[in-house]
């Protein structure tokens, strides 16, 4: 990861990494939860922001600290639409997805399936589906941008569905 992004990441004392967690991991009650723990929504939420930083080159709400970045999440704020030659892997496709995995209720989000489809070019009509299963999909960094992965290294994501 680059030195100027290294302070951004921060522990929650819950367990995670605040620029990636989901508003009911932050603060559970408002979702009438009792407690902060990971669901298969928080991990939808959290694989959308793992497909802006690779396809953006930056961590979600960057340069925010995390304190400030626990607030907008809070009042449903998500990431800026990148612009420019940052932007260009975003496609309209994409950028809906993503949007959709950063939903503010859990239950409006999709399942880790139709966004890992519609990275495919294959968006489901509807979800979720009916059995789950393990899938490995690959994205590729071919655009040159900051990655923190080696960039002839295409990042692998195992997801449980």
């Amino acid at each position: 990861m680059a030195s100027d992004q290294t302070t951004l990441v921060t522990s929650c004392a819950e367990g995670g990494t605040i620029p990636w967690m989901s508003p009911e991991l932050l603060d559970p009650e408002p979702f009438d939860l009792k407690k902060s723990r990971p669901t298969k929504q928080s991990d939808c939420y959290a694989l959308g922001m793992v497909i802006y930083e690779v396809l953006s080159g930056r961590t979600p709400f960057f340069p925010s600290k995390p304190f400030a970045i626990i607030g907008k999440v809070l009042k449903g704020e998500r990431p800026v639409r990148p612009g420019g030659e940052g932007g260009k892997l975003f496609t309209d496709i994409i950028w809906e997805q993503l949007q959709l995995s950063w939903e503010h209720q859990p239950s409006n989000r999709p399942n880790a399936k139709a966004v890992l489809l519609c990275l495919e070019g294959d968006p489901p009509s509807a979800w979720p589906p009916s059995s789950a299963y393990e899938r490995l999909v690959t994205i590729s960094n071919d655009s040159g941008m900051y990655s923190p992965f080696h960039p002839a290294s295409p990042l692998t994501i195992l997801v449980a569905y």
